[in-house]
């Protein structure tokens, strides 16, 4: 049970502003995926038996969470996996650049940057982690967390890579819709991408009329238990 001592500390901390994060959504692809995606397509990668959601070439795929109300902050985490000759920005196939972006409906763009899986001592070139959308400094598989894990075969070897992402923002609406897109790239069996544990966290933020209401009945509440 908790201590008078420690009930005011939890209003005083929930007058302030913070709250407990709920786990809007959730998913690894294990068991397939659901209508909340417009594309249910899931792939058992070759190697170790992971499943993602693709292979997606050159096309918007997206997630609709209807539990997000508007004004939350919404954290959105996910593994994206770029699956074979991603070029980045350097020659090596028409079309290009290698793009992969991702955005919120009726809301910003979070990320619009190239990707490369070539070798790392490779002359191509990404713009991902520059901080400078469209510039292209860093080398092949810049910040990946995985290299080849998936198992995806090219010629005589394996070529994939993953990098995690996380990007917070407010939610423009009722119902969140996010945008996954892959631009740029050639057929399926040349360069492809898809996604891994994808989750979604939102909090919802108090307005400043409900933090005075609240910080108000803390401070009588907090008064009254030291009689």
């Amino acid at each position: 049970m908790l201590s008078k001592a420690g009930a005011c500390a939890t209003l005083v901390a929930l007058a302030a502003g913070t709250s407990l994060a709920d786990i809007a959504y959730r998913t690894d692809f294990q068991l397939g995926a659901g209508p909340e995606w417009s594309d249910r397509t899931v792939d058992l990668a070759p190697l170790h038996g992971q499943r993602i959601l693709g292979q997606f070439g050159n096309q918007t795929v997206r997630l609709n969470v209807p539990e997000v109300r508007e004004g939350d902050l919404v954290r959105l985490d996910f593994d994206f996996c770029a699956i074979r000759t991603w070029d980045g920005n350097a020659s090596g196939g028409v079309p290009e650049p290698d793009m992969f972006s991702v955005g919120v409906g009726g809301g910003p763009v979070l990320l619009a940057e190239t990707f490369s899986v070539g070798d790392i001592d490779s002359r191509q070139r990404m713009s991902f982690g520059t901080g400078v959308s469209g510039a292209a400094a860093n080398h092949s598989r810049w910040g990946a967390i995985a290299n080849d894990s998936l198992g995806y075969p090219w010629l005589h070897r394996t070529l994939d890579a993953t990098w995690r992402l996380s990007f917070e923002f407010l939610a423009p609406a009722d119902g969140l819709e996010v945008w996954f897109r892959g631009s740029g790239l050639q057929e399926l069996a040349d360069e492809s991408w898809g996604l891994d544990n994808v989750k979604v966290e939102a909090v919802t933020v108090p307005t400043q009329g409900s933090i005075a209401l609240l910080g108000a009945g803390t401070i009588i509440m907090c008064r009254r238990r030291r009689h």
